[in-house]
């Protein structure tokens, strides 16, 4: 998922050049060059838009986690605004011209697993539930097996806006939908957060439809959309939910998986749970 690229960072010495001076005791504690990854992006820039910074760009490159990243995930100040993992993202992107809220979430994703392999390690132990039989058992997990999944976008169109089109199976209409980033999910928890505090009914399906959706049979009125979202058929509503499943990039979770109580043998999906970036020690 993710390569190293540090020769340069690290002086690494060219065949002809001089050998450099040994370092002595008392020199520059600065001298060294904190190592980098470069990580396989799942949608491999090809559904940014023309103006951002990862347009066609098939990698980006993170820092290692340091004290400093610990600093930021164990701030109670971050952590109580649910800002903590936003913060990491930014604080380990090379290229500061990238902000954590316009990645999309499969990319963005990548970026915190091979940040997390930096700065913990590969094993990562969750208690996770057998599918057949519910039991819960705690599994280790290597980090570094996971993969980028593979995209299938059979019966939809791409298009050049990096949006996708494809028919709804009972309306027949031709429904657009884009992949959500870093910041649309934000919102949507967030949106989530005030429905429950204000005691409002929750709404999480059609929230994400609202989201999901840019045209329906080419009208793009947000006003219209959102009635449609409201008043279109339960399978019509699930389709394009499964379709997004289908199209959208990200890493796969799905790991070998094998109950001790049952004979249950097969995949799970990995869980992030709150030990992925606070692991027991």
């Amino acid at each position: 998922m993710s390569r190293r690229n540090n020769d340069e960072r690290l002086g690494a010495p060219h065949p002809d050049a001089p050998t450099p001076p040994t370092q002595t005791t008392g020199g520059d504690l600065f001298s060294f060059v904190n190592p980098t990854e470069f990580v396989d992006l799942p949608s491999g820039g090809t559904l940014y838009p023309s103006g951002h910074p990862l347009h066609n760009v098939e990698t980006v490159e993170i820092r290692h986690m340091t004290a400093k990243e610990e600093d930021i995930l164990t701030s109670e100040t971050l952590l109580r605004r649910g800002l903590a993992i936003d913060k990491l993202v930014e604080s380990v992107l090379v290229d500061k011209s990238l902000h954590p809220s316009t990645l999309l979430v499969g990319d963005k994703n990548a970026i915190l697993v091979a940040s997390r392999i930096t700065g913990f390690g590969t094993i990562y132990d969750a208690t996770v539930g057998c599918p057949e039989c519910l039991e819960q058992q705690t599994e280790t997990f290597d980090l570094g097996a996971i993969q980028n999944k593979t995209v299938d976008t059979t019966g939809a169109e791409v298009t050049p806006e990096g949006t996708y089109i494809f028919p709804l199976p009972v309306t027949g209409v031709d429904i657009e939908i884009k992949l959500l980033t870093s910041g649309d999910e934000t919102r949507i928890t967030q949106t989530v957060a005030n429905r429950k505090k204000n005691n409002l009914p929750e709404t999480n399906s059609t929230l994400l439809l609202k989201a999901l959706v840019v045209s329906a049979n080419g009208i793009t009125d947000p006003s219209q959309l959102t009635r449609f979202a409201d008043v279109m058929p339960l399978q019509d509503a699930q389709h394009i939910r499964g379709m997004y499943q289908q199209l959208r990039p990200d890493v796969d979770m799905s790991l070998p998986f094998n109950c001790s109580k049952c004979s249950y043998d097969g995949e799970v999906t990995m869980p992030l749970t709150a030990d992925f970036f606070w692991p027991k020690r």
